[in-house]
């Protein structure tokens, strides 16, 4: 049970093939070609996809048995998402855009294998703050190129020093990309699997708030920026799959899961702003009977 509707500006609700046949407003907040586009839904096979093992248990799991609505402004990515996938896959001539995969456990699609240069590439429209989160983006004082000095002393400088500016610097070991890096480590295996060598991944990035002031405040000057992405020991990225893949099993057979971590709900921003099922979440009993049940059953998780 997907989303079935949206949230309309009044914050009333309508279902998808109510909307799409008479606005209940009386005039549509957005074109009826943009609602249509954001009402395909994908059906819960019960086959797993990469991105859906990449949430929260719980968050996958509400989605999964809920009927929800979701704010028609909040959705606004997806389809600019989509339409950057549909462009670039449209002009893939080698035929190795948008590769699906599925085995008995888990399903995902590859964005675009380059067999030449036997590199993994996936897009992604993305706002700065992820992307300087994703290049490890940090602010450090460095001296003035121009060897402009100090004509007085002054507070942490003294008169006849060179002047000091702040650039922005890539610290590799301080960067967070870890969702995107386990997501494309799975296709590569898939790829490798498939007789698809991967030696390098790539994520092309880009910027819905590219050359905004915004976006420069993060250290961000480029409108598509390339990041790349480190190749990860193969038995950890299967293991974490298949133990997120059992929990979201487990929690569907309870209909409980536990609430999504830190990481997960981006330290709570998430469930304030971004999550369409955080009202079922709120419902959703702590009792410890649950919990307990849970974690009788989560060593058979971990083997």
């Amino acid at each position: 049970m997907p989303q079935i509707g949206y949230i309309c500006p009044d914050r009333g609700c309508i279902k998808f093939e109510d909307c799409l046949q008479k606005c209940r407003l009386g005039e549509r907040c957005v074109s009826t070609p943009t609602l249509r586009a954001l009402s395909v839904q994908r059906t819960w096979t019960g086959l797993p996809s990469t991105t859906q093992l990449l949430s929260g248990t719980r968050y996958s799991l509400l989605k999964i048995i809920k009927d929800y609505y979701e704010d028609i402004q909040n959705l606004s990515f997806i389809l600019l998402g989509n339409k950057t996938h549909k462009s670039l896959e449209d002009n893939d001539t080698e035929g190795t855009a948008e590769i699906e995969f599925k085995d008995k456990t888990q399903s995902g699609i590859a964005d675009y294998y380059d067999a030449t240069e036997k590199t993994l590439w996936d897009y992604k429209t993305s706002g700065a703050f992820k992307v300087h989160k994703a290049l490890g983006m940090r602010k450090k004082k460095v001296n003035d190129p121009t060897g402009e000095i100090y004509t007085r002393s002054g507070s942490g400088y003294k008169k006849g020093d060179i002047k000091k500016i702040t650039i922005w610097d890539k610290i590799p070991e301080m960067a967070d990309k870890w969702e995107w890096t386990l997501q494309t480590n799975r296709y590569a295996i898939w790829l490798e699997d498939s007789n698809r060598p991967v030696e390098k991944i790539k994520i092309e990035v880009i910027l819905r708030d590219g050359g905004t002031m915004s976006a420069r405040n993060y250290g961000i000057e480029k409108k598509i920026e390339v990041i790349d992405i480190p190749i990860l020991n193969r038995e950890y990225v299967l293991h974490y799959f298949e133990r997120k893949r059992k929990m979201l099993i487990l929690a569907i057979a309870l209909s409980w899961a536990p609430r999504c971590n830190n990481v997960d709900s981006w330290d709570g921003r998430k469930c304030l702003n971004y999550c369409p099922v955080s009202n079922f979440c709120k419902e959703m009993s702590n009792e410890h009977s649950a919990i307990v049940r849970f974690q009788e059953m989560e060593p058979e998780i971990l083997i």
